[in-house]
């Protein structure tokens, strides 16, 4: 590297960081976000209110944000309650025309089918919503862009924290797509 910045501020992936950090001998402040979740513990309240924020956090910008939500951690008492119901209507009510699903400019569609089909076949899993392109005439995104729909995908908790899915499961999607894993109380320390 030929320039020698007093300071750079960066924000991305951690094999970008490792390098700048590493080229620009530590002159670097870093944000390196990534896998963000959340967990919705026992107490269900202002459903709508959460449901509309965990909409906002995964698929805003269509996922495309360092504080994407990657993960959703939702105890029983809210399945039970609805909630996930709730964040599918909000998901589906997104479209390009509302400019609230945009090109993804980091994920392909061959690399988002792949990850959906691979979680597919983890025991238990199951697409909860998206997992599929955009209609094709609903919009003109190149092909070198991602082009799909919000997507969820629901993993049983105990196939979730198996070192054969583990890996797969917290892959970082920069994209509209987050894993859900549904818990109970008897499962506080798994989660």
């Amino acid at each position: 590297m030929k320039a020698e910045p007093r300071m750079t501020l960066f924000t991305g992936s951690s094999k970008v960081a490792e390098m700048l950090a590493r080229d620009l001998h530590g002159r670097i402040k870093l944000e390196d976000a990534g896998w963000d979740w959340k967990v919705l513990g026992p107490d269900v309240a202002e459903i709508d209110y959460v449901a509309y924020t965990s909409d906002q956090d995964a698929y805003a910008y269509s996922g495309q944000k360092c504080s994407a939500q990657s993960a959703l951690f939702v105890h029983k008492n809210w399945v039970q309650a609805g909630f996930l119901d709730k964040i599918k209507a909000l998901a589906q009510r997104r479209s390009t025309k509302e400019n609230t699903i945009v090109p993804v400019l980091t994920v392909n569609n061959e690399r988002f089918q792949s990850h959906v089909a691979a979680l597919k076949k983890i025991p238990g899993a199951k697409v909860l919503f998206g997992g599929e392109l955009l209609d094709p005439t609903s919009h003109n995104i190149p092909s070198c862009y991602g082009s799909f729909l919000p997507t969820a995908v629901q993993i049983p908790l105990q196939e979730f924290v198996k070192p054969d899915y583990y890996d797969l499961c917290c892959t970082e999607i920069f994209g509209p797509f987050q894993v859900v894993v549904e818990y109970g109380d008897d499962d506080l320390d798994l989660v």
